[in-house]
């Protein structure tokens, strides 16, 4: 049985991306997401925010850059990937971090007050890295 890496976060991009391209022209840029769970304990609000860093290849990073921005809500599907380095003073670190496959921009409400007037607004926009050669779907 071949062993399966598959990952799907729901948050917030906590900085805006930018992109930038490999030395060999690769484009990539990396984000930062928060993912808050929140549950009920003993009858008290419990909160615990995650932070996970996701990084995105190719033509999805150009498409996406743009619109990855402070605040915006997504949903990140990928495979979870352990980098490791040493430091100057020769101390080893790691940290593991998301190779992005898919990314959907999810509806965000204009109006939270729950006004619908925007409602054309409160699409989902995908971008797939299966459709990366392909036109933008938007």
């Amino acid at each position: 049985m071949s062993d399966i890496n598959k990952v799907i976060v729901t948050g917030r991009v906590t900085r805006d991306s930018e992109l930038r391209q490999t030395p060999n022209g690769t484009p990539v840029t990396d984000v930062s997401v928060v993912s808050n769970r929140i549950w009920t304990k003993n009858g008290e609000r419990q909160e615990e925010a995650t932070f996970v860093d996701v990084t995105i290849w190719g033509k999805q990073a150009e498409t996406l850059s743009p619109m990855l921005t402070k605040g915006r809500h997504i949903m990140v599907e990928g495979r979870m990937k352990l980098n490791s380095w040493e430091t100057d003073e020769g101390v080893k670190r790691s940290k593991l971090t998301i190779v992005s496959e898919n990314i959907n921009l999810t509806p965000t409400n204009p109006n939270p007050q729950g006004n619908r007037d925007n409602a054309s607004s409160l699409q989902p926009v995908a971008a797939s890295a299966a459709s990366a050669d392909d036109d933008a779907p938007f």
